[in-house]
Parts: C-alpha cells; structure tokens; sequence
C-alpha cells in the first residue's frame, strides 16, 4: 500500500480515497492480497454476481473487480454509513469500475429486490464479529457461492471471553492451548450449523489465522444431504492442562471423555466446532501458482497451510512440552525430523510459531522432544 497525492491510497490495481469517518484498515493489505488470490483461484471467468456486505471505502470490492480476472459480474456494495456510500461511489469512478451502492444495513438489502436471484460471491468484513450477517449471507446463497468471512473478535473466539463466545457462537472456547486453531473452528462450526438451515453443506478452501483476526473462505454445496454431511464434521475437544492430551471427538451428541486417560485429571472442553479439512488442497496449489512468488509472506503462509492440510485437527505447542518436562527448548524441524523416523507424519503450522502438528500421540511427541534435545542436528 502507498499514499498517493493528497489522501489517496494506492493499493494492488486499485487507488481510493478513505475520508475520516470512512472505515479502511491499512493492516488487512494481506488479507486483501491473499482474498484476491483466492477469488481468482475459485472463480475466475466466472463473471458472478457479488456483494461487500460492509463496504465501507469500497476497496475489497474495487480489488475483486480489478484483479480476480473476470470473477466478478453485477457488483454490489453495502453500507449503512451515508459518508462511506458517498466514498464508495467516489472511489468506483476514480477506478472506472462498475458497481451498484447501496445504503443500507445488508439485513434491509438480503431482503430488497436487489437480492433477488442470490449471489456467487458474499463478502463479510466486519469490525468484530461476523455472527450477524451470517444468517442473511446464507438466505441470499445458491449452489456454489463462495462466502468470504472475517472475524476480528478473536479475543473472543480464542477464550479470553468465554461467555461471550457461549453467547455469540454458542460453543465453548478454550484458553490458552490451542487457541487459535480452536477459535477458527468455533468459526467454522457457526458457519455450518447456519448454512445447514438453507440446506447448504460446506467445503472450506482456506482458513487463516493472522495477526488479529480470522480469515475464512467456504464455498456452499446444496442439498440436504451435504448439509447433514456438515453437520457430522461438528463434535468437541477434550483437552487435559497438565499432560497436555486431548481427544477430539464427532457429533454434536456424545460420549465425551469427562477425565484424561493418561494422568487422571479433569478435561477441559472446547466445542461444538469443525472437526473437518480446514483447507482444500488442490485450491492452495493454485493459489502459490497464481501468486507467483510476488508476495513472500503469502508463499510462506498457504505453504505452511498445504503442509498442515493432510495433518489432524489441533497441533502441539512445542514450547509448552518443554516447559513440562523441565528441558531446554528444541526446534520444531528437530522434533518433526524425530517422529518421521518413527513412522509418524508432522508438519508445522501457520496457527503458531514454534508449534507443530503430526499424527502420533502427546507420549510420541514427548519422547521426540526428548530425543530432539539430546541431538545435535546437522
């Protein structure tokens, strides 16, 4: 991103003025970037129709249009703040985009005559949570949207306020272990259990956790039997604090482990969230091809994603096992490097740094962390 003359800003193939009073966040650039790539990844050619269901400055919607090559057909943008309308609308001409403004809350547009024949592209980008436009996205989907959704109230999401996320999300977080992850899979699972009442299943393309917020790209599949199909990937996580097991569990009804079978101790629970893929393969892979090796930080994160695609839910903290076992720390290649020897899978993560995920055991990744400290590595 750059500043132009006078207020403008020039960001991608895009160059908008952002009023005070106009909501536009200089930190999303990558989300941007990164959402950009993965339109292009899923749409392409498509010319669909599309909605910003918070506009604000109207850049999301300007890149889409500009960028995503022929993606975008019928353009909307929505927004209930008269300043941002008028920014908007400014901001279509000055990039000789097409496009339709509306002022309004998206509630008022889902049910307007604008609406009317529902849309391959939603895009909701609040401040805070998403929770109240989900309802609304879903009613005005068709077999095959792509619904783009962020969350900033990761706060939230990650337990740091846990009755809040009861009452937003219904689902319990848990803090701090796993946080991110869990937090992004409460996201998941509210997406779902919404979706499944417009008899619409998912397929999730991505999911990014990033600095402050939440990034989620699903495309919706219709039918009754993809959305029951969804709702089978919801269950809970059982989390043991002191010997750091966890079970993870399917189904929004079940037998749920109340006591950790390796030490005895209480569980802690997370759930209902996404026990399914966090990620579609074959769509990461074209999003490293597309982006060409032009933005590093992209290729570093959807590379780190590709790896942790074919890995189980939820990841080991690295750092945390170090500290319970009374032993210096040791890098994640090292430990990854000690349990492929042993026949396990591993891989990092984007969720966290010093973290990794694999299919063996919290006992198998202890003693890998065991052997990892003794070794010197070359």
């Amino acid at each position: 991103m750059e500043r132009g003359a006078g207020n403008l800003i020039a960001e991608g193939k895009a160059e908008i003025n952002a009023p005070k009073g106009v909501f536009f966040n200089p930190e999303m650039e990558f989300c941007r970037d990164l959402s950009v790539l993965v339109i292009r990844a899923a749409l392409a050619g498509k010319a669909i129709r599309a909605v910003d269901a918070t506009a604000g400055s109207g850049i999301r919607a300007i890149r889409y249009a500009k960028e995503c090559e022929g993606a975008v057909g019928e353009l909307f943008l929505v927004d209930l703040n008269p300043s941002a309308v008028k920014a908007a609308e400014s901001n279509l001409a000055r990039n000789n985009v097409k496009g339709n403004v509306v002022e309004s809350s998206f509630a008022r547009f889902a049910n307007s005559a604008y609406a009317k024949g529902g849309f391959g592209l939603i895009e909701i980008d609040p401040f805070g949570t998403p929770v109240p436009f989900l309802y609304d996205a879903c009613r005005i989907s068709r077999d095959g949207t792509l619904l783009s959704v962020t969350a900033t109230d990761t706060a939230v999401l990650c337990g740091a306020h846990p009755k809040a996320c009861l009452k937003n999300y219904q689902a319990k977080p848990l803090n701090p272990f796993m946080c991110h992850e869990v937090g992004a899979r409460i996201l998941l699972g509210k997406i779902a259990r919404t979706a499944s009442e417009f008899n619409y299943g998912l397929k999730p393309l991505l999911t990014l956790s990033h600095r402050h917020y939440f990034k989620i790209f699903v495309l919706f599949e219709e039918g009754a039997e993809k959305a029951v199909a969804s709702i089978k990937e919801l269950g809970y996580l059982a989390h043991c604090n002191k010997c750091f097991n966890s079970v993870s569990v399917k189904g929004v009804a079940n037998n749920l482990p109340t006591k950790c079978g390796r030490c005895g101790e209480q569980f802690e629970y997370a759930g209902p969230l996404w026990l399914g893929k966090l990620h579609d393969g074959e769509m990461l892979k074209k999003i490293i091809a597309l982006n060409e090796r032009r933005n590093a930080e992209i290729d570093k994160v959807v590379s780190l994603m590709l790896e942790e695609e074919r890995m189980p839910a939820f990841y080991f903290e690295l750092h945390r096992i170090t500290e319970r076992l009374k032993i210096n720390a040791v890098s994640p290649s090292a430990v990854m490097l000690e349990l492929k020897r042993n026949g396990f899978a591993a891989s990092p993560t984007h969720f966290q740094t010093n973290s990794i995920k694999t299919d063996g055991t919290i006992r198998d990744v202890e003693a890998a962390v065991r052997k990892a400290g003794k070794k010197t590595y070359k």
